[in-house]
């Protein structure tokens, strides 16, 4: 089955311990995600291993991509993962969350997943970030561009992405 022989050779990939960004780089790149490689499609399980990692519960990335790949990614990964089923992946491990779709609520957020529009509303792709606030009360954001591994900070999440751009965000409690 492709799930399991994914898991296998993804559980052979050493990754740094900490946040993960640039999902298409190096080792990560190649990392398998349903029919697809975490370059094309991987920003869905990189969001949730960053989250699970903000949670102190941590994750190895192998586990989370075989979860998905069964509960939240459609056609084998093909277009990514799902932001609506990305849900039973957060109820099933118990992770406290609310839905936001304003800034000014994502704002007051701490820390969660955000999924918008990489271009044009609705005629475009979808990207997963994971984002924290900083004790400054600045915005770190996690594998904001796929080919970086920057961090990028914002003074607002309105510099993170405009609003016509978002899409869904759970916001982590």
């Amino acid at each position: 089955m492709l799930f399991s022989k994914n898991y296998q050779n993804n559980c052979k990939v050493e990754l740094p311990d900490g946040y993960l960004n640039g999902q298409s780089l190096g080792t990560l790149g190649e990392m398998r995600f349903g029919a697809k490689t975490m370059d094309d499609a991987g920003c869905g399980p990189l969001s949730i291993y960053n989250a699970m990692q903000y949670l102190n519960r941590p994750m190895p990335l192998p586990k989370i991509i075989r979860e998905l790949e069964i509960y939240a990614a459609p056609l084998g990964a093909r277009f990514g993962t799902s932001g609506l089923l990305m849900t039973i992946f957060l109820l099933r491990h118990h992770i406290r969350f609310r839905f936001a779709w304003r800034i000014k609520s994502i704002d007051r957020s701490k820390a969660g997943i955000l999924l918008f529009w990489t271009k044009r509303p609705v005629f475009s792709g979808g990207h997963f970030v994971f984002y924290k606030k900083e004790e400054d009360g600045r915005i770190a954001v996690y594998n904001r561009y796929s080919n970086r591994d920057s961090v990028y900070r914002f003074s607002s999440m309105r510099e993170v992405v405009p609003q016509s751009r978002v899409c869904m965000v759970f916001a982590l409690k």
